[in-house]
């Protein structure tokens, strides 16, 4: 388990001073990061060995946005790996250690020169996981429906800042964009978010929708009509 302790910057929330949605995907991103580099395996997760975690899917859920100046704990806890897969769990807590976000997500190791999954090693696991975890029951859903009648709604063309330090685009990204094709007065509770393939530089990005009972589905595809990712959000 690996604890981040912050404060809420203004640049970080909306304008009604609660912290954006994409923005505690990027908390749980940084305390992953930190938490790799705390164990001694760099920002990807194994940089001597060229190999790296990529996200593959999420399963979030806000209990209460954080708002501006709020000091809050991210929390993250590796509880499983078995073969190319990891899983973790996040949560953040208020100064009274409220639980305002839950979350759970599936990670791929990867080899990152040949692009193939690669088998965990035991002796990685171990520094992550070093005791074992009691509940190791896996919430996350791996992937979403791409089936349905899908209303296009933009498109936009991958500039440099939307890459991370893998070259492609950071999986923010995806549930940001999903956000802006939304009606404004939706409050998201619920994000479940399926990447399917990368993104990169000068690709085309091409965005629809689909309105459900509860929500959206937003879906992203390429110049080449390849799957890129699937993200529902629900109120």
């Amino acid at each position: 388990m690996y604890e981040m302790k912050i404060q809420v910057r203004y640049s970080e929330t909306d304008r009604n001073g609660r912290v954006r949605l994409h923005q505690i995907l990027e908390y749980f991103q940084d305390c992953v990061t930190f938490h790799s580099m705390a164990v001694g395996l760099g920002i990807r997760g194994d940089e001597q060995e060229n190999r790296a975690w990529y996200l593959i899917a999420w399963d979030i859920h806000i209990h209460r946005y954080p708002e501006m100046a709020e000091y809050l704990t991210i929390v993250t806890e590796p509880y499983k790996m078995r073969g190319f897969y990891g899983y973790r769990r996040f949560k953040i807590v208020d100064a009274n250690r409220n639980v305002l976000v839950e979350a759970d997500s599936n990670w791929i190791f990867m080899d990152i020169e040949k692009m193939i999954p690669v088998k965990i090693p035991q002796d990685l696991a171990d520094r992550y996981i070093s005791s074992p975890v009691e509940d190791q029951t896996v919430r996350v859903k791996r992937k979403l429906s791409a089936e349905g009648e899908w209303e296009e709604k933009e498109t936009l063309t991958v500039t440099k800042v939307f890459l991370d330090s893998n070259g492609h685009v950071n999986n923010t990204y995806y549930v940001l964009w999903a956000e802006d094709v939304l009606p404004e007065e939706y409050e998201i509770k619920e994000v479940k978010v399926d990447y399917r393939q990368s993104a990169f530089l000068e690709d085309t990005i091409r965005i629809s929708s689909i309105e459900e009972e509860r929500g959206w589905r937003v879906r992203f595809m390429n110049q080449d009509q390849t799957l890129i990712a699937l993200v529902e959000l629900k109120k």
